[in-house]
């Protein structure tokens, strides 16, 4: 499939596919796992399969001649190293729902560490118009999580962390130890008397699943976006920053990543992931940024002005169109030479020598409570810190609300038709009409459909509001999707994010994959 599909009808598909899952998930059906393309002998697998069975799945890879094998009972996930024939046999399990490798995530920060005097640095929020839209919200009463390398202490943060949760379990002593959770944390919700965030009352979580370097595994995340899920709604969450990346390999339609997050955009949560630093080339927006619901971010030059005259898209961030033929991203923001918090002694606080902290002319600009760093990681944080705006002063908007927002409210960068940050019209503007027409991850109606969970006794095709769904005791981790509450989701005049339905046939309707 490139782009968005081209008629209601073809929309329709992922609505037909997904009943076709429902048989085919029976036992001594001819079920297939949906497997990663990237996936040969010899790799580290992360098997995900039906509720329970984690231990009798991980015995029959043994005996098909995976090694390293462990059952994560709690999490219905097998970890595996696999060769080619216990590949086939997972593949050919009804109790498998998906096969992949274990992938690594790397923050979308630029630099290995805070900045020496390379260029004026950005003049930060004002560029955005944050501090204007200050009179109008600044974040209160919304909750931010952020899957980082977590977040320290720092005056400028005084009380705005609730709760924070480690799934990189390395033993780390300190709350972060790369420094970079911190600094995109900075540009969220800062609220010191020199320095602020785009939202300054925002309430932040960190989720820990990237090490000190800014490396994670997709475990990792798995296992924060069931945190996530389960605790949404009494942490009040209703943001999520996703400053790292990989790079897109498969349609999204076959990304377990692209399914996981859309798992928690369809739950209610405003999703803001960074496009990544690897342009200009085009094709190189990372997932899950290139997911097509999501809110993906790149990077402007603001040459340290406030003049938007001189505002020119950034060579290294990341541009479209992904494999599905998406244009990406969805709206820049600064993201050369940003101001935001540092922490002393922290991976990104060592001078290249090993040293801690700058020395010599430069250490002026990395001593003190603050540094610069340059990549689609901060452009991404003051999205964010924007969609934590729009939050408090539209408490009733959906995430693709939020997003037409940003895309309707954004200025204009000279040679790109992406707009950029402008968090004070973002209050104000109708949002755009964003979304209409997307199919959801097949990976994600597929799991669904495999539990059992996606159709029940008497219901009909039409209609389902996904953003209407509870989903708080949803386990990515395990992915039974048993505990997915379907009550009240009213099945008349089917909408999809604005997608109407009605009146639709099943004639001539053609899918292709790419």
């Amino acid at each position: 499939m490139t782009g968005q599909m081209g008629d209601t009808a073809r929309r329709l598909l992922a609505a037909f596919f997904a009943l076709a899952l429902v048989f085919t998930a029976l036992p001594g059906t001819n079920w297939t796992a949906i497997t990663d393309p990237d996936l040969a002998p010899g790799d580290y697998a992360l098997v995900q399969v039906a509720h329970g069975a984690a231990s009798a799945v991980a015995a029959k890879a043994t005996a098909a001649g995976a090694t390293d094998v462990a059952a994560l009972d709690t999490l219905d996930i097998v970890t595996a190293r696999v060769s080619a024939d216990a590949i086939r046999t997972l593949q050919s399990d009804y109790r498998v729902s998906s096969i992949a490798t274990d992938a690594g995530i790397t923050a979308a920060g630029r630099g290995e560490h805070f900045e020496r005097a390379n260029g004026r640095p950005s003049p930060g929020v004002g560029v955005v118009d944050a501090d204007k839209a200050w009179t109008g919200a600044t974040g209160r009463g919304v909750t931010v999580a952020l899957m980082d390398t977590g977040v320290a202490e720092h005056p400028d943060l005084d009380g705005s962390v609730v709760a924070r949760v480690d799934f990189v379990g390395d033993g780390a002593t300190l709350q972060d130890p790369s420094g970079h959770g911190t600094f995109v944390a900075g540009l969220i919700a800062a609220h010191g008397r020199t320095f602020k965030g785009v939202a300054p009352d925002a309430k932040l979580i960190s989720l820990r699943v990237l090490d000190q370097n800014g490396n994670g595994t997709l475990h990792s995340v798995l296992a924060a976006f069931d945190w996530l899920l389960q605790n949404r709604m009494t942490k009040h969450i209703k943001v999520l920053n996703l400053s790292f990346g990989a790079p897109q390999k498969s349609s999204y339609h076959r990304s377990l990543l692209a399914g996981v997050v859309e798992s928690a955009w369809f739950a209610g949560i405003t999703v803001v992931a960074a496009a990544g630093n690897d342009g200009p080339v085009h094709g190189t927006v990372a997932m899950p940024g290139a997911d097509p619901f999501v809110i993906t971010v790149g990077s402007f030059a603001d040459q340290g002005t406030l003049a938007t005259n001189d505002d020119r898209e950034s060579v290294f961030s990341s541009r479209g169109p992904t494999r599905d033929g998406f244009a990406k991203p969805d709206v820049l923001a600064p993201g050369e030479h940003i101001v935001s918090l540092r922490v002393p002694g922290t991976a990104l606080d060592l001078d290249a020598t090993g040293g801690p902290g700058p020395r010599g002319r430069d250490a002026e600009d990395v001593a003190g409570p603050y540094a610069r760093l340059t990549g689609t990681s901060a452009s991404t944080a003051m999205v964010t810190g924007a969609a934590a705006d729009i939050l408090e002063a539209h408490r009733n908007y959906s995430a693709t609300q939020v997003k037409g927002a940003l895309v309707a409210s954004g200025s204009h960068i000279a040679g790109t038709r992406t707009p950029g940050l402008d968090v004070d019209d973002a209050l104000t503007v109708r949002p755009a009409r964003v979304n209409a027409g997307l199919v959801p991850s097949l990976v994600l109606l597929r799991l669904l459909a495999a539990n059992g969970q996606l159709f029940g006794t008497g219901i009909t095709w039409e209609g389902i509001s996904w953003e209407g769904i509870s989903w708080e005791s949803v386990s990515w981790e395990g992915v039974a999707w048993e505990s997915v509450s379907w009550e009240g989701v009213t099945w008349d005049g089917v909408t999809w994010d604005g997608v109407t339905w009605d009146g639709v046939t099943w004639d001539s309707v053609t899918w292709e994959l790419q």
